[in-house]
């Protein structure tokens, strides 16, 4: 435990350090760590730390034209040989969510993989659902992330623990409006 503490002080001392690049698409900025050259490939649980440490988040996809966009992007960029992480999992829960947001996938639209012999990939869009096998299962760090995989960029589960690339963006700012009551320290 106390070596990932450290791993983590000695990843924040660089994030503090270091100058990174960003992209901006549909108004939205967007970090690539594959982008940057002092962005280390992380597991899920690293690379959300990091997006946090940068103030950014781990990336949602709620719409097919933000999932479009970045796709398209990658693609064109010639960073579609990498695999990404996004904020997309089913850790402790049977359905998939998007951490960053906390909202469930869209049912509108579906880039996950499917295999062949899978009953469920004609080209209609579907929400994922899971077998009752994988419901069985311990829904884990075992296959329980989403990333973008190489070379089409469909979105797979993941070990949460296998080392890849991320994608962060901006995180939305809200202002909330608190009260404060005057008090002094002898109140308490």
């Amino acid at each position: 435990m106390s070596h990932i503490v450290l791993y983590l002080l000695a990843l924040s001392a660089l994030v503090q350090g270091q100058r990174i690049t960003t992209i901006q698409l549909d108004g939205v900025q967007y970090f690539i760590s594959r982008m940057n050259p002092y962005s280390p490939e992380l597991n899920y649980f690293l690379a959300y730390q990091y997006c946090r440490s940068i103030g950014l988040q781990l990336a949602s996809f709620e719409s097919k034209e933000k999932a479009d966009s970045i796709t398209q992007y990658l693609s064109n960029a010639g960073y579609n040989k990498y695999d990404f992480w996004t904020s997309g999992n089913r850790l402790g829960t049977d359905m998939l969510i998007w951490m960053s947001t906390g909202l469930p996938f869209n049912a509108t639209f579906d880039y996950m993989k499917r295999s062949s012999g899978d009953p469920t990939s004609n080209n209609e869009p579907v929400a994922r659902q899971l077998s009752a096998v994988e419901q069985k299962t311990d829904s884990g760090a075992g296959d329980g992330c989403i990333a973008l995989m190489a070379p089409d960029l469909q979105w797979d589960t993941e070990d949460c623990t296998r080392i890849k690339d991320f994608i962060c963006e901006q995180t939305r700012c809200y202002y909330y409006n608190y009260g404060s009551i005057p008090v002094s320290s002898s109140q308490g």
